[in-house]
């Protein structure tokens, strides 16, 4: 049984939250008292620390935001140590028609079992550089994480559906570095110093050096390993074919004529444009840094249960273009290529290719 004094302040308690309900519905929001003093959150003393106004109770400081403010880590060092991710970060748009989508969907109505819902798109991505390094300790040496955060969503051109989200995901990009194993203050006694770094370190396999990470909320974890290069000029973007592998000729009918300005077939045709359309306005591209990564590089692409009866990610493979321009403006193009298993009505199964491409600019 409580006392009268704990049901007291129990009232007490249950006036100041319907107060803060009655605010919210009526659109006021609660009114924060003022800041107090921070007490200790070691001790949990219960008396008021000499911290400053304006601290966080909690240590670290959680006023710190994670990812650096402005979306990008100012730190020289920092900016180097993410190689050529550092030219990604900001918010970056494409115009309303840039962007196509080849899109086969299962469907067990449809002769052989498929749609297409291909469609142009435009979209926003944010990349932001986290604050710190992430460290892979390896017992010798450690292999460090150089990370971008990044947000992307897509919506439909036009259409009955024109403006709507169409598909958002989030993830990371990685720069990896080869680097001696750090000691720091954990190591402390009785301690067990770390062994002498190898002398050379071993390097970074070049092969391995960029990662991406993929959370998409259909219930898709992706995991793509892959390289980086930088070369002089702009990129030959490749033609690419989506015609599901070694189906019936029959599968192919809903994509129209099997030619390379038909991006129905060769969505890249979209970026092929764009840099074609550059050089009419007298503008070339003078350097380009080239991200591709791959799950079958060492990779690997996780699905719920439904998609893996159903439309299941096998692969997924994707390149970045990030082009410096003569009007010192920088253009982000990519293609994106992920393949789809679906399972046929006699139990047979065909990979359809599900692939993306886009041409964005820097908008801050």
């Amino acid at each position: 049984m409580k006392s009268d004094q704990d049901l007291a302040q129990l009232q007490v308690e249950i006036s100041k939250l319907s107060s803060t309900i009655d605010q919210l519905q009526s659109g006021q929001g609660p009114v924060n008292p003022p800041l107090q003093l921070c007490q200790c959150p070691v001790s949990q003393c219960s008396t008021q620390c000499s911290t400053p106004p304006g601290c966080s109770p909690f240590v670290p400081d959680y006023n710190i935001p994670l990812l650096a403010p402005g979306g990008g880590n100012t730190n020289p060092t920092m900016l180097q140590n993410l190689g050529p991710l550092a030219g990604l970060i900001g918010t970056w748009v494409s115009q309303r028609n840039n962007g196509f989508n080849v899109m086969p969907l299962p469907q067990a109505t449809a002769p052989n079992g498929f749609i297409l819902k291909n469609h142009f798109y435009y979209e926003v991505v944010t990349f932001s550089a986290i604050q710190g390094k992430v460290t892979n300790r390896g017992g010798l040496d450690e292999q460090d994480s150089y990370t971008l955060f990044y947000e992307q969503r897509v919506f439909f051109s036009d259409g009955v559906q024109a403006n709507t989200l169409v598909h958002a995901e989030n993830g990371a990009w990685l720069n990896m570095i080869k680097a001696p194993q750090g000691q720091g203050p954990l190591d402390t006694q009785p301690n067990i110093p770390s062994p002498p770094a190898p002398n050379p370190i071993p390097p970074q396999d070049p092969a391995l050096e960029i990662v991406k990470q993929v959370s998409v909320p259909h219930g898709t974890s992706i995991l793509a390993n892959g390289h980086q290069r930088t070369f002089d000029g702009a990129p030959a973007i490749p033609n690419v074919n989506t015609l599901p592998i070694d189906a019936p000729p029959a599968f192919a009918a809903p994509y129209g004529t099997d030619i390379p300005s038909n991006p129905n077939i060769n969505p890249n045709i979209v970026l092929q444009d764009a840099l074609t359309a550059l050089g009419h306005q007298g503008v070339h591209v003078v350097r380009t840094h080239e991200l591709s990564v791959d799950t079958g590089n060492h990779g690997n692409a996780s699905n719920v249960p439904f998609l893996k009866q159903h439309i299941e990610v096998t692969q997924f493979a994707n390149t970045l273009w990030l082009e410096e321009l003569s009007n010192g403006h920088l253009m982000l193009q990519y293609s994106q290529n992920i393949s789809l298993k679906f399972p046929q009505p006699d139990g047979k199964s065909y990979i359809f290719p599900h692939i993306t491409a886009n041409t964005l600019t820097k908008v801050q």
